[in-house]
């Protein structure tokens, strides 16, 4: 949490400055038409915030200077509004009404609602038919809304909306409610969709199978499915036991620097960077490979316009997607993924996979097909990502849990369906010498459509993680450039643009390169990549992190069945993807360069865990939290990743024994103590925030006194800390808190 945290220190000025009036200062005393303009001017924002949580709920590549720059455009644009108009459309105040809904009285006033109507028409353009939601917020159907706006306004309140309005604006009224539906699907099914794996590994996947056997393949597919399945629910829970990404304070490097420490921390940035240095080379090959092919136009010229492409997106510092602009791209894909094989079913000959053998598990046939395999089911950065998202719907984890197992287990569907339609129409010895992906040696007997087809997915699946993986890395620079100290060069935006740019522009040229040469195919580079990078990102890290999580977590949710995570279970998973690296680079591997750097990664591997359990990171954790959300507040008591019943009082009253509870409103809340029974923990850990409407945490200054047999630990903490964390000698006996007011927004 400390990098969220650190962000939010330095941009509290900017927060506390932009942050929104109370509703019971919006509705004061004063005329209608004025506390109107002061609630117009509040939804207007509120719109905005939430326009903006929905571009940071998708930002897969969310390292700390990702952050910053994102919360940074964010308070700017803010400030600019406060000058000028909210840059929102009426499409978007009319999607997110039931969110500001709550800035209204709870008991509708006609007067207000005319005078916001009035405001409303003058400033936008919208049909009656358009904007259900904007009416029923404002309840401008009502007859006392109508009757006060005729005798205010001297005209009907019909008066307010447009006979008709321009095609476009209808096609974003269109967009806006397919949108709203899209984001309003049940939880598991969001969990489902949003952590299906990519089209990159399946485009290499038969290539890679080619000499292992139709039933190896197959057994192969269903084993790593199963695997993958298992570690990616492990992560879910993890991330859902997490306060960093549960409340959305940090992705992968903040989730792993709270629970597994600095070590940890250090060694994933490396990998990351590694990995994603490799996977761009290869993604810049796989596009550029199919677009020559459907185009006839070079790759190198592909490639070229797909860095363009990049450099665009970098100068704006994101995607700017949204929930329901992803799950469309992702329906596109899911539904390009069935239908290109469908063209290989005219030519499938059951002799094509009985002439081979029906396994064939051979080193050299499984040099790449291991690592294709987890590259495949890969989909553990996008359970990270989304965590925020699902949890807020389902807060038990349930849905987060088992929706992204199930997202691996029906791309196991697609990815037999794929490997068996292909075999059976293309011979495994054309299969095993395509230099491209599956879908090159499939267009020689399906004909051009499978290429076109085939572009469209690569444009959307490995063009748009081109993209993504692109503003990784470039963030990923930026943190390690200097700081911009004023008056100095790097104090320059262009110049630290121009510098980051340069190991892109290497990447770029290293693709030329393997494209001209023919070096190494796109299977052989991804199934290299994937050797030394996906055990640790698919398996290791997220096997860590619940064995962390479950005694250090912040939250209990209700996923995984105890047995299924016993330690056991989770120490012999650990032993298989550490084992799968050595096996690399021992055994499968014929070079010896590779063979000595993945065999290194594993030594690493082994080091950098025994520094992480001598740090304590399966070291029990008491978690004391307060939250407020609204009007109301409440608490929980959270000990080696359990619920911990214990006395509460409240304001010098003893009230109740639980593990948790309902509290009185934070306005009302003065101090709290928690007799405790005897805890295993020696860190404690206590967080106190406010939870806004839209999911937008504030931080909730106080102090706290934490007692033990041997001593008295004294707190004290701001706004932008949110809690502390301390070390006790013995365990806890008693802790008093004291909450002051909320001062600065966490993003």
């Amino acid at each position: 949490m400390s990098c969220a945290l650190e962000l939010a220190a330095a941009s509290s000025n900017v927060s506390n400055a932009m942050s929104f009036f109370s509703r019971e200062e919006l509705l004061g005393e004063g005329l209608p038409a004025r506390r109107a303009g002061l609630l117009l001017f509040a939804i207007e924002n509120r719109t905005a915030q939430l326009i903006a949580q929905g571009h940071r709920d998708t930002a897969v590549y969310m390292v700390n200077a990702g952050i910053q720059t994102r919360e940074q455009e964010f308070f700017a644009a803010l400030r600019h509004a406060r000058a000028n108009a909210a840059l929102v459309t009426i499409q978007q105040i009319e999607r997110y009404a039931a969110q500001w809904r709550s800035l209204l009285p709870e008991t509708p006033d006609a007067k207000l609602n005319a005078a916001l109507a009035q405001l409303i028409g003058a400033k936008y353009k919208f049909t009656r038919a358009e904007t259900p939601n904007l009416r029923a917020a404002l309840v401008l159907d009502d007859a006392a809304t109508q009757q006060y706006f005729q005798k205010a306004y001297g005209k009907t309140l019909d008066t307010i909306y447009a006979p008709q309005i321009g095609w476009s604006e209808r096609a974003r009224f269109g967009w806006a409610h397919a949108a709203a539906r899209l984001e309003a699907l049940p939880p598991f099914w969001l969990a489902f969709l949003l952590t299906m794996p990519g089209a990159a590994g399946l485009l290499a996947l038969p290539i890679a199978l080619a000499g292992v056997g139709v039933v190896g393949g197959v057994m192969l597919l269903i084993a790593f499915a199963l695997i993958n399945m298992f570690t990616a629910a492990a992560l879910a829970e993890a991330t859902a036991r997490g306060g960093v990404t549960r409340l959305g304070l940090g992705w992968l490097g903040q989730l792993v620097q709270e629970y597994l420490g600095g070590a940890g921390a250090l060694f994933l940035t490396i990998i990351l960077a590694i990995n994603n240095v490799f996977v761009l080379a290869i993604f810049y090959l796989g596009v550029g490979g199919t677009l020559e092919q459907a185009t006839q136009l070079p790759a190198g010229l592909w490639m070229v316009l797909l860095f363009g492409v990049c450099v665009y997106f970098l100068s704006r510092g994101s995607i700017n997607s949204t929930i329901a602009s992803t799950l469309l791209i992702i329906f596109g894909v899911v539904l390009l993924l069935v239908v290109i094989p469908l063209f290989a079913v005219p030519y499938f000959r059951v002799s094509n996979l009985t002439d081979a053998p029906p396994v064939s598990f051979n080193l050299n046939a499984l040099q790449f097909a291991l690592g294709l395999l987890l590259s495949t089911y890969f989909s553990h950065l996008l359970v990270v990502t989304y965590a925020p998202v699902i949890v807020r719907r389902d807060v038990s984890g349930r849905s987060w849990v088992w929706g992204s197992a199930a997202a691996i287990f029906g791309f196991m569907l697609i990815a037999i369906f794929w490997f068996i339609v292909l075999n059976g129409a293309v011979s495994a010895f054309a299969l095993a010498n395509a230099q491209g992906t599956a879908l090159i040696p499939l267009a020689e007997k399906a004909g051009p459509i499978v290429l076109w087809l085939g572009s469209l997915l690569v444009i959307l699946s490995l063009g748009l993680a081109t993209v993504q993986i692109t503003l990784a890395l470039y963030y990923m620079v930026q943190e390690r450039l200097p700081r911009a100290r004023a008056g100095t060069f790097w104090a320059k935006p262009r110049a630290r643009f121009l510098i980051s740019l340069v190991p892109l522009v290497a990447i770029v040229i290293l693709a030329e390169w393997l494209a001209v040469t023919g070096a190494s195919s796109f299977a052989n580079l991804l199934g290299i990549s994937s050797a030394f990078a996906l055990p640790l990102l698919s398996g290791v890290f997220p096997l860590l992190l619940l064995a962390s999580t479950r005694r250090k977590g912040e939250f209990v949710p209700r996923g995984m069945h105890a047995r299924l995570t016993h330690p056991f279970v989770l120490m012999l998973g650990y032993i298989f993807f550490v084992g799968m690296i050595f096996a690399y680079g021992l055994f499968l591997f014929q070079d010896t360069l590779i063979r000595l750097a993945i065999s290194a990664v594993a030594v690493v591997t082994v080091l950098v865990t025994f520094i992480m359990l001598r740090r304590g990171m399966l070291a029990p954790r008491l978690v004391i939290q307060v939250r407020a959300q609204n009007q109301d507040a409440s608490y929980a008591l959270v000990e080696n990743g359990a619920p911990l019943n214990a006395q509460v009082q409240v304001n010098g009253a003893s009230s109740q024994h639980n593990a948790s509870g309902a509290l009185p409103a934070l306005s009302d809340l003065r101090a709290l103590v928690f007799v405790l029974p005897v805890t295993r923990a020696r860190l404690v850990k206590i967080l106190t925030y406010q939870q806004a409407a839209d999911a937008a945490i504030t931080g909730l200054a106080g102090q706290a006194k934490i007692e033990t047999a041997a001593q008295t630990r004294e707190l004290k903490w701001n706004a932008t800390d949110a809690g502390a964390t301390c070390a006790v000698p013995d365990a806890v006996t008693r802790a008093e808190i004291v909450l002051n007011a909320p001062e600065a927004r966490i993003p």
